[in-house]
């Protein structure tokens, strides 16, 4: 654990160092949801909103506390890695490898909710009125924002294992990163969906990465419903992971590096 605890370490100071980064990062969440505001307030005006303007708008900005918090990226880690032969550097150690992205990048997590996602947060119960949930809730929405973190890695790190036959991750990351955007209600609450989309969404395991710890944290979802919830986040981690073993088995195989 003292190996793993070291990458997670090096993870959270190496966000540290790059700070400029991480303010213009939370800059542009704050014109996202500016321009946000600006668009919901028109179709509200328009009156073709369904449901209340203010219920809309906490939710795209609990959406973006979550993205911000715990949204993480394995494609950028394997790719730099790969391309420069270092990833063989990274195989030689007596650690896992799964486990030292994990740990690596959940330091980086850690500093992302620090500076990110509890200032958007702080804005939505400035200006938005936004409740502070039940004890039991908010106990349910930490352990929610961990488990989304959990599948959010299990699915980045399966997709990053095209990186081993590609050598370039940041269209693997943009294809995945939009997906798990549009499917997960960061962009737009699922509610909204039509009865018969919707159901597709919900078969979906997208939906447990931020429509999930949302509900949670609006009260929407409180006791067996909370807990199905952080079933099914459970559940659909165990799969990718699953899926993510039998890809890494097939990437070791087919391995080639470009440098090192």
């Amino acid at each position: 654990m003292r190996k793993y605890l070291a990458f997670l370490k090096m993870g959270f100071r190496e966000s540290t160092a790059y700070r400029f980064n991480a303010v213009m990062s939370f800059v542009g969440s704050l014109l996202y949801l500016v321009m946000v505001y600006a668009i919901w307030t028109s179709i509200a005006n328009s009156g073709q909103l369904a449901t209340g303007l203010t219920g809309v708008l906490t939710y795209v900005l609990l959406g973006q506390v979550v993205s911000n918090s715990v949204f993480t990226d394995v494609e950028s880690f394997m790719s730099e890695r790969v391309r420069k032969g270092t990833i063989v550097n990274e195989l030689k150690r007596p650690v896992s490898l799964r486990l030292q992205v994990y740990s690596y990048l959940a330091g980086k997590t850690l500093f992302n909710s620090v500076s990110k996602g509890i200032p958007v947060l702080a804005i939505g119960w400035l200006f938005l009125n936004i409740q502070t949930p039940s004890l039991m809730n908010t106990a349910g929405f930490i352990a929610s924002l961990i488990f989304s973190f959990n599948l959010v890695f299990s699915f980045s790190f399966l997709t990053s294992m095209l990186v081993f036959w590609t050598n370039i991750g940041w269209g693997i990351r943009a294809m995945r990163s939009n997906i798990q955007q549009v499917f997960s209600g960061v962009l737009f609450p699922l509610y909204l969906l039509p009865e018969g989309l919707k159901q597709v969404f919900d078969i979906l395991p997208f939906w447990a990465m931020a429509d999930g710890p949302i509900r949670i944290f609006t009260m929407e979802a409180t006791g067996q419903q909370m807990y199905g919830i952080l079933g099914l986040q459970l559940f659909w981690t165990i799969v990718m992971l699953g899926i993510g073993e039998l890809g890494w088995r097939k990437a070791r195989k087919k391995m080639t590096v470009q440098g090192g």
